[in-house]
């Protein structure tokens, strides 16, 4: 039996279409948790094993390349 894990992403517009491009890739189980038009994001639950957390860490940096610093200033 594999272990799954389960995680959440705050996934900004500006990189849905390459976070959902690997999600297809990569046949990853997930889920649209939320859409917030305030801070334009959508909120996607993701199931993945070991086997797929390097497509996880691209995801990762993905949102981190498109995620707005102003909010931490």
């Amino acid at each position: 039996m594999t272990k799954s894990t389960s995680e959440q992403f705050d996934v900004p517009t500006a990189a849905m279409l390459e976070v959902c491009a690997l999600i297809c890739e990569h046949d990853l189980n997930h889920t649209i948790m939320e859409v917030d038009e305030d801070a334009d994001t959508i909120t996607l639950e993701l199931q993945y094993t070991k086997q797929d957390r390097e497509v996880i860490h691209q995801i990762e940096d993905l949102i981190a390349d498109n995620t707005d610093d102003d909010e931490s200033e």
